[in-house]
């Protein structure tokens, strides 16, 4: 199967994408549009089979925002200025289920990655920060994001990965 990912736009068909979660179907089909054209909060990105190539099999959403200094471990903050890290907000990450376990997931949030080391470069930032549901843990430490200690224990875990790692990593990668 081959996959494109590319910006959502408004011909893209997502009415049949589910993953299982009725929050980030919810989100896709009606409110992703509006926050990337109307109200410029966040930028969705599609994954697209080319054999159909408007239907969205996958997607994820990227953001800016800011936290505090204090919310990070000490090591990964030291000689940084007193003041809010800014940093990328991966809102949203889902793949539909009928394309659960072919890769799709490693291909999304790689090409997150890229995009958020192309914002790092232009604007600056510290860090990758996401907040993933209690099962889905362990895949994003896969991928080198820490807990960050004080999350709520019932709802989902924050995390980060140093923006730093990732361009390394992309690095390593070519």
């Amino acid at each position: 199967m081959a996959v494109v990912i590319r910006r959502l736009e408004e011909r893209d068909e997502v009415a049949a994408f589910d993953c299982g979660d009725e929050a980030l179907n919810n989100y896709l089909k009606r409110h992703a549009w509006a926050n990337q054209q109307k109200c410029s909060i966040g930028v969705t990105y599609v994954a697209l089979d080319e054999g159909a190539p408007l239907s969205v099999i996958g997607y994820f959403t990227l953001a800016t925002a800011s936290v505090p200094r204090d919310a990070f471990p000490k090591k990964y903050v030291r000689g940084l200025p007193p003041y809010d890290l800014p940093l990328i907000l991966l809102a949203r990450l889902a793949v539909d289920r009928r394309f659960s376990g072919k890769g799709l997931g490693h291909a999304l949030i790689s090409e997150a990655f890229k995009i958020a080391v192309r914002v790092a470069d232009a604007v600056g930032c510290r860090c990758i920060i996401t907040d993933a549901y209690r099962d889905r843990v362990d895949w994003y430490a896969r991928y080198g994001f820490i807990a960050l200690e004080g999350t709520a224990e019932s709802g989902p875990q924050r995390m980060f990965l140093d923006i730093r790692t990732v361009r390394m990593a992309l690095k390593g990668s070519q």
